[in-house]
């Protein structure tokens, strides 16, 4: 695609203002099931909820940091998705979850392309 240098730039950054939009989504998400649910009893969770929440703290670290840095950012979310994703279906035998963490990989899928287009 040829386009004039200002419109790829608008894009590019079109691009990073969709990826913090998504990210945004995710923390209030988050913010809004804590407040709803509160925290769990630490003490009583067995193996496999403790790796996936550390996890989740993981891809929540990762939103806030690719704000500021996409790569380390990126790779926190996608991750920590993923072995969330494992422990989930390794502890349950199922990874029924929400619609709504499906927007985590979306998110750091986005601030890795965002990342690998503006590399120098």
């Amino acid at each position: 695609m040829n386009l004039p240098f200002f419109a790829k730039i608008s894009l590019i950054y079109l691009l990073r203002s969709i990826a913090r939009m998504v990210s945004a989504v995710n923390l209030i998400f988050v913010a809004m099931l804590i407040a709803g649910a509160g925290l769990p009893d630490f003490h009583s969770l067995a193996r496999g909820e403790i790796v996936s929440l550390a996890m989740l703290v993981a891809m929540l670290a990762g939103l806030v940091i690719a704000w500021w840095r996409e790569l380390p950012g990126a790779i926190l979310i996608l991750g920590g998705f993923f072995v969330f994703m494992a422990s989930e279906y390794a502890t349950t035998g199922d990874t029924g979850i929400s619609w709504i963490f499906m927007l985590f990989p979306v998110s750091g899928a986005l601030f890795l392309i965002y990342w690998g287009l503006t590399r120098k």
